[in-house]
């Protein structure tokens, strides 16, 4: 079997950009690579550039019995939102088109084209299955990038997109980021960088950028919003960009490959063909020897809580400083919190350090590694992971979890989907919520092993490969 697997980033890129998607695909790619009945080729797309007009594909030194390449110069470029205001053209360009058949003829054909995401190419990419009948075209809802080129469903770095009044709300959704000729010309630096043989050096160049950036951001940005906001045809595109992609899935993709139930539930909401979408959990290295019970058993006294990620609105770290900063007096001396967050915000570290008078105990990481997790979370009762947006299933919650630390989620996306639980699902937003449960395990320690009693069992990277190969099969 011939395998194709798009993603914008390569699965080994030396920098590790791409996030969990880039991870995901890196495991699969090695749980595979070993079954000597598959052939294994990566594209990787809307990262390389070099300064020419010509869109190609470009051969890059293999990984063993791995073959690589990336687009040159694609129309689209990677991530999502760094060609935000450009949905026209990712819509309208047929170039990507040509260059994609010319190399799957190449290539002789393949026998699965398995898209992590469509981030980095263009829409009429996917027509090739009229061309290629026998190829089976499959893609994986990792985030929303389908329904929404900022990929989140999150809108103005506030709330969740529940509605996005025909297009018109994402003239204003981008806000302060970047714009498409800043990421272009980072990843020209970086192509010859790596031509050359110096990727290493394009993560810090990269650092300097965003430095130089960040003083130059307030005319950046008035820029941006100028150019789209009341443009009613820029809202159009948006709109069309959700109708047409849904449209075009259902049209020429086989399987749509939903990470939770809940992504499931929310393409299917937004019109992908329920026959088409399946819910297929990512499999984990944490899996392997995951625990079935609590690693620190709590029946009473100091509740040891841990969040671990980012110092971000939509990952729910704002509203847990505010939780916690808000709790009943009484309650808030029976709980200690362990945050492990890279300290991107001055103001918010003050505000966690400032909780050691309210709380029983609080420890700060900035930052942390895969290495320092048992460190970290040694001791810990319970997990959080408060998020706002429909995180599609955060890799904190797996690991968590697989550690032997029960997860209180919020309602939104899928960490709620790992135990059947309802002691441990709180209303997203909701403090009086979530502190109600705080004071449940806190008053009645036995409901923890609820968790337990309910919990389903994290996917291994062995038996998710397995699942995949048969839906490749099928």
């Amino acid at each position: 079997m011939k395998i194709l697997y798009c993603y914008w980033m390569q699965y080994n890129d030396v920098n590790s950009r791409g996030g969990g998607v880039q991870v995901y695909q890196r495991n699969i790619i090695n749980q595979l690579r070993a079954n000597k009945n598959t052939k294994i080729y990566t594209l990787s797309s809307g990262i390389a550039y070099d300064g020419k007009k010509e869109c190609y594909v470009e051969k890059l030194k293999n990984d063993g019995d791995i073959e690589r390449f990336q687009i040159v110069n694609s129309p689209m470029l990677a991530p999502s939102k760094s060609s935000f205001y450009d949905q026209s053209m990712y819509l309208s360009d047929i170039q990507l088109k040509a260059v994609f058949r010319d190399f799957l003829q190449s290539l002789g054909g393949v026998d699965v084209i398995h898209f992590q995401s469509l981030e980095g190419f263009t829409l009429k990419v996917l027509e090739l299955k009229e061309e290629f009948p026998q190829t089976k075209f499959i893609v994986s809802l990792h985030n929303y990038q389908c329904f929404c080129p900022q990929v989140n469903l999150w809108k103005n770095d506030e709330e969740c997109c529940d509605d996005f009044h025909d297009g018109n709300d994402c003239l204003h959704c981008l806000g302060d980021y970047p714009s498409t000729k800043s990421f272009k010309m980072y990843y020209l630096f970086d192509y010859y960088l790596r031509k050359i043989g110096l990727s290493s050096y394009s993560k810090p160049f990269l650092g300097k950028v965003k430095q130089i950036y960040g003083k130059l951001k307030p005319q950046t940005v008035k820029k941006q919003v100028d150019a789209s906001v009341n443009n009613h045809e820029q809202a159009t595109i948006f709109a069309d960009f959700r109708e047409l992609n849904v449209s075009y899935i259902n049209q020429y993709i086989d399987v749509v490959l939903c990470v939770s139930r809940r992504v499931r539930e929310i393409a299917v909401h937004m019109g992908i063909n329920p026959k088409k979408a399946k819910v297929s959990y990512i499999g984990s290295a944490f899996a392997e020897h995951q625990a079935s019970e609590s690693q620190k058993s709590y029946s009473g006294g100091i509740l040891k809580m841990a969040y671990m990620g980012y110092m971000r609105h939509d990952k729910g770290f704002y509203f847990l400083l505010d939780a916690l900063e808000h709790m009943k007096p009484e309650l808030a001396k029976k709980v200690a919190i362990i945050i492990a967050a890279r300290f991107d915000d001055g103001e918010a570290v003050l505000r966690a350090k400032k909780l050691q008078k309210r709380l029983a105990d609080v420890k700060l990481y900035d930052g942390y590694t895969h290495e320092q997790i048992p460190d970290i979370l040694e001791g810990v009762h319970l997990g959080v992971v408060p998020v706002l947006w429909e995180d599609n299933l955060p890799q904190v919650a797996i690991e968590f979890k697989a550690m032997g630390i029960p997860v209180l989620a919020s309602d939104r996306g899928g960490p709620s989907e790992l135990s059947d639980s309802f002691y441990f699902v709180f209303k997203n937003g909701d403090s009086h919520d979530f502190e109600e449960k705080i004071e449940n395990f806190i008053s009645t320690p036995d409901v923890m092993h609820d968790y337990w009693k309910k919990q389903h069992h994290l996917i291994t990277m062995k038996e998710h490969c397995s699942q995949l190969m048969q839906v490749y099969n099928s």
